[in-house]
C-alpha cells in the first residue's frame, strides 16, 4: 500500500500544477484495489490548505472533489474517515479536525476549550 500525500492530493485536486496533477491522476487510476491509503492526517491538512490557503476553495467544491477521490477504487479511507468527510459536508462551520474527533470520541470522549456554538452543533 502507498500513503499519498497532501501536496499530491491537492495538486490533483487543484491542477495548479498540470504536469504534476495528470501525473498523480494517472499513477492513482492506474492502480491496483485500494493500492492507496489517505490518512486522517492527511485529509486534515488538505483540507485546511483548500479551504484557508491561497486557494480558498468552497467548501462544496472541497467535498465533492474528496468524495471523487475517496470513492475511487484503488483508493482505501478509514470507516471513521468516511464519516468525517461526511459531518465536513454537513456542518459547515466545523473544519475537518472537528468533526474527525466527534467521530472518533462522540459526544463525551473530546476534550476542547472550543466555547462557541460550533463544537456545539454535534452534541
Amino acid at each position: 500500500m502507498k500513503y499519498l500525500d497532501t501536496n499530491v492530493i491537492v495538486r490533483a485536486i487543484t491542477g495548479d500544477d498540470q504536469t504534476l496533477a495528470t501525473k498523480a491522476l494517472t499513477e492513482i487510476q492506474s492502480g491496483k484495489r485500494h493500492e492507496f491509503c489517505i490518512v486522517d492526517a492527511v485529509l486534515v491538512e488538505v483540507c485546511f490548505v483548500l479551504e484557508f490557503h491561497d486557494y480558498a476553495m468552497k467548501r462544496e467544491d472541497i467535498v465533492a472533489a474528496l468524495e471523487v477521490l475517496v470513492n475511487t477504487p484503488q483508493v482505501f479511507v478509514s470507516g471513521p474517515t468516511r464519516q468525517a468527510l461526511q459531518l465536513y459536508k454537513q456542518y459547515p462551520k466545523l473544519d475537518y479536525v472537528d468533526c474527525l474527533l466527534f467521530v472518533l470520541g462522540g459526544k463525551t470522549g473530546v476534550m476542547t476549550f472550543d466555547n462557541d456554538s460550533q463544537t456545539n452543533l454535534l452534541k
